[in-house]
């Protein structure tokens, strides 16, 4: 049974994150916790993913590869996120250091790469940018930055679903559709699903997204500055949605959200992000390679983000793009 389109959705209401894997931290809210070691899932003592570093080699190279959870990848393995299949395909001389952290926007990526770069002494930085919530993560953090000094809002709890039904919901998809259905006819009523409606609509209404443009805008240029002041070369890659990809899901996935489908404004997101690169900063717009790897499955079905198959799908097309970054004068 091919995917429809919005069963994304469950991945806040029957997902489960391990909170031992990360920290609080007043400039950016929350890192990566070091030293964590789980099932397939490793951080070092500086909280980055994967073994620990040691000195720098006299011919080594080092790739910081900052950005959110598409950069990070906790739904695969330490070995097949597309950092460390990069890693590999580079050769021995270069190593690329995963510092994604979920829920990052431009600006908190930013921040850890200024606290990163000097202790790994990374040669270059590349900074993954999620077109599919991006834009909103930085107008809501351009805002109010930081950890919050006061409580927010009381929201009222969402419906919590038994442990027996979240089991089921992973082997049966009957059960896994039933929930979806139940979680979709809660929008407006249950604030994680409200989340993904703001995360679509940029993607169905101009309205929608004219407004939230310039803080990314604004945030890019720091990120030039930023490189700039480290004295290393950056580089970005734009990672759409699985919607994007997936054509044929796109009806579905906006009438779930009581959103009308425009072809051509499903492509302004990623154009908008684009413009406003600094002309500095090398792109790469990953849309098309995964486009042409759709039978393969980039984008897991009730998750939005990478399958293993996703990840190596960007690891092969970062690799050259990574090569001609180094080269950079």
């Amino acid at each position: 049974m091919p995917p429809l389109g919005p069963e994304f959705v469950l991945a806040a209401t029957v997902g489960e994150l391990d909170n031992r894997a990360f920290r609080d931290d007043v400039e950016l809210r929350v890192v990566l916790a070091p030293s964590v070691s789980g099932d397939g899932f490793t951080t070092n003592s500086l909280g980055i993913r994967g073994p620990e570093l040691g000195e720098k080699g006299p011919h080594e190279r080092r790739v910081l590869a900052i950005g959110d959870s598409f950069t990070l990848g906790m739904q695969v393995s330490d070995t097949q996120t597309f950092s460390a299949l990069l890693d590999q395909s580079l050769g021995t001389s270069t190593r690329i250091l995963n510092a994604g952290v979920p829920g990052y926007g431009t600006d908190q990526a930013i921040g850890l790469m200024k606290r990163l770069v000097p202790v790994t002494r990374a040669d270059a930085v590349l900074l993954t940018v999620y077109s599919g919530n991006d834009l909103r993560d930085n107008d809501r953090w351009s805002r109010s930055p930081g950890l919050p000094t006061t409580p927010p809002p009381v929201r009222a709890p969402p419906p919590q679903r038994s442990k027996l039904v979240k089991t089921l919901g992973a082997v049966s998809r009957v059960v896994a559709y039933a929930l979806l259905y139940a979680d979709l006819d809660r929008l407006g009523a249950d604030f994680r699903i409200d989340e993904f409606r703001d995360e679509v609509a940029p993607f169905a209404d101009a309205e929608a997204l004219d407004p939230i443009i310039g803080p990314t805008a604004r945030a890019l240029q720091r990120y030039r500055d930023a490189c700039r002041d480290l004295d290393v070369v950056c580089g970005l890659a734009l990672v759409p949605p699985a919607y994007v990809v997936h054509t044929e899901r796109q009806k579905s996935t906006f009438d779930a959200f009581g959103l009308a489908l425009d072809p051509a404004q499903i492509e302004r997101p990623a154009a908008a992000i684009l413009g406003a690169v600094p002309s500095s900063i090398a792109t790469i717009d990953l849309t098309a390679a995964l486009r042409a790897g759709a039978e393969h499955r980039p984008y897991l079905v009730f998750d939005p983000h990478f399958s293993a198959a996703g990840h190596r799908i960007v690891a092969d097309q970062l690799t050259p793009f990574v090569r001609t970054l180094l080269e950079t004068p």
